[in-house]
């Protein structure tokens, strides 16, 4: 029975759908294809990138390097106490002592206050250090330089008779006005120990470069005093290059003649400060100590004889064993 119900069935959907192959045959042009339909992918397809245009650039302009100054170190020193003897290879190697006072002088001008007992101390009124000269000049003394006597000590070159050397502290400006003609008239030459930094910052109470120059030019003898005239005790390698060697730099700058030696402000000096003069060709230094007698052994610390502005001249005769009538 199932049988014959599904032959009843599928006559009439038979014939439908053939009813309707014919309607679609009938209806489309005699020449006309049939498409069949093509499955299409849902899957996206994978772009190829495009190559991107790289732009030309012109090449960067190579920069101009300036060089930095690298940090080199720098050895520390200790201070221990030494002796220090420089020769140099002219040397004979002989060894020399001499007795020639070096005059030690500040101001050559009156103090600005009687009751000042420090600056009275410093300050040799200009008529005393006439008559100061007069005396040397009539006992026969001949002024000489620190490097003349450091050639002396060293290789034995000869000196005039009774030498002195007259040296003059910080480079005040009554050195010019009153010191310089004054050894002019009685032809000595004096050892000025200058400091640059006043100088430099234009204090009117010292020299100015045109007069330093000057000094320089006549015959005299341009040393160093410092930079700054700072204690010097205890200091940095870089403090004492700035202060020796860039206060030594300065002069030299303006007078176009060598250094190679420097009076310790205030007479204050170190072990390292003697170990660091000879590395910076310094061949000798003075000292603010009493005394009289030299020699290589002793050239970073020779001694000198103070001339105070209370003396006499009698008392100036006495310091230095002269004769006085």
């Amino acid at each position: 029975m199932f049988g014959r119900l599904l032959k009843i069935l599928c006559v009439p959907c038979i014939l439908l759908i053939f009813a309707v192959w014919q309607s679609g045959i009938a209806a489309a042009p005699a020449d006309a294809s049939i498409v069949l339909p093509v499955a299409t992918s849902t899957r996206k397809p994978t772009s190829t990138p495009r190559p991107t245009a790289t732009p030309t650039l012109p090449p960067p302009a190579t920069p101009t390097l300036v060089p930095v100054a690298t940090s080199t170190p720098i050895p520390s020193i200790t201070p221990t106490p030494t002796k220090v003897v420089i020769m140099h290879p002219a040397s004979d190697s002989v060894t020399r002592s001499m007795n020639v006072p070096i005059l030690m002088y500040h101001y050559i001008s009156a103090p600005p206050s009687p009751t000042d007992s420090l600056r009275v101390g410093l300050s040799v009124p200009p008529e005393k250090f006439d008559a100061q000269m007069n005396l040397l000049a009539g006992q026969g003394y001949h002024s000489i330089t620190l490097l003349e006597m450091y050639a002396y000590l060293q290789k034995g070159e000869p000196l005039p008779t009774t030498p002195v050397v007259i040296t003059f502290d910080d480079g005040y400006i009554d050195n010019y006005q009153f010191a310089f003609p004054i050894l002019k008239k009685y032809g000595f030459i004096g050892t000025f120990f200058i400091l640059s930094g006043p100088i430099d910052n234009g204090n009117p109470n010292y020299m100015t470069w045109d007069m330093v120059k000057e000094l320089s030019n006549s015959g005299m003898d341009i040393e160093l005093h410092s930079r700054d005239h700072v204690d010097l005790r205890n200091r940095s390698f870089q403090y004492l290059v700035f202060q020796i060697v860039g206060g030594r730099q300065t002069i030299e700058a303006h007078t176009g003649q060598p250094i190679h030696f420097m009076a310790y402000p205030s007479g204050k000096y170190d072990a390292a400060v003697l170990r660091f003069l000879p590395s910076a060709d310094f061949w000798g230094a003075v000292t603010t100590q009493n005394g009289k007698v030299h020699s290589l052994t002793d050239a970073l610390t020779w001694t000198r004889v103070r001339i105070s502005g209370r003396q006499t001249i009698k008392g100036f005769a006495k310091t230095l064993g002269l004769r006085w009538p």
